[in-house]
């Protein structure tokens, strides 16, 4: 406060070791994702993908991808269950959005990588529940609603997803022949605006191809959408007359050449009769 800092009544040290590094100690794994809490949650995804199990590999040693995915989607079926069983949903906006986004990652990376079937990620849910469920009830009392919306949310994406995999892979073909490096704006935009895609999912892909994307060229052809959008509905309303704005200058001009201010007292008259 005003006054400074005070002493608090308890003192702590945070070591920032969460649930799964003080488990990792105690089970002397080198790794979070080696600890027992995992292997069902990574079992259920063996079950569910077609490329063998989990291996643990890291960074550039895991060359396809593989335990990448492995951990992401464990991850991101854990987040998606707390979250959900807490009473969020997804949705289009705020964390809403960010379940969303995370559910379409973890159902990306299943089907691109793991090769999983459309509709594998419901089906890891469980283990999750199974997993904590003893720990944590909310999880058992809100597994039928979790399973549904998962559900719900993948299947609304996976369709979208098959036709962006597969437009983004004919684009990565196309760029490689031509020696090109950048994913153009106007391409990640239409990935984003007719596809789905979360600008994030995309560029998540064109790093995995060794790409950037064009972030500037996007963010421009998004603002270009929008002014379409503006004047899709400013023509609607005029009944297609082209509608007219006067900025600071112009009604500036007019107030010096002594042109009259429009008088639209009447349009506050409710109880006129027609005559």
């Amino acid at each position: 406060d005003e006054k400074g800092l005070s002493v608090l009544p308890d003192q702590h040290i945070d070591t920032g070791m969460g649930l799964e590094r003080l488990v990792s100690l105690l089970q002397d794994k080198s790794s979070n994702y080696d600890i027992d809490a995992f292997q069902p949650i990574f079992k259920a995804i063996e079950e569910n993908g077609n490329v063998g199990p989990y291996t643990g590999l890291v960074l550039d040693a895991d060359t396809t991808l593989k335990d990448t995915a492995y951990r992401a989607i464990a991850d991101h079926a854990r987040t998606l269950s707390f979250a959900i069983a807490d009473g969020a949903v997804p949705s289009n906006g705020g964390r809403g959005y960010v379940l969303r986004r995370i559910l379409r990652r973890a159902t990306r990376y299943g089907q691109q990588i793991l090769k999983a079937e459309p509709g594998f990620f419901v089906k890891i849910i469980p283990s999750v529940i199974d997993t904590f469920g003893e720990s944590f009830p909310e999880l058992v009392k809100e597994k039928e609603n979790i399973l549904e919306i998962v559900q719900e949310e993948e299947q609304a994406f996976s369709v979208m997803l098959d036709r962006g995999i597969s437009y983004f892979s004919d684009l990565k073909d196309e760029m490689k022949d031509a020696g090109l490096t950048k994913v153009a704006g106007d391409k990640v935009f239409f990935l984003y605006d007719t596809l789905g895609f979360p600008i994030d999912l995309t560029e998540q892909m064109a790093e995995e191809a060794g790409f950037t994307v064009d972030s500037k060229g996007f963010e421009t052809e998004m603002e270009t959408q929008k002014q379409r959008s503006r004047d899709a509905r400013n023509a609607a309303k005029n009944g297609g007359a082209t509608r007219l704005e006067l900025i600071a200058e112009q009604t500036s001009w007019l107030s010096k050449n002594n042109i009259d201010v429009t008088d639209d007292e009447f349009k506050y008259e409710w109880d006129l009769s027609l005559s």
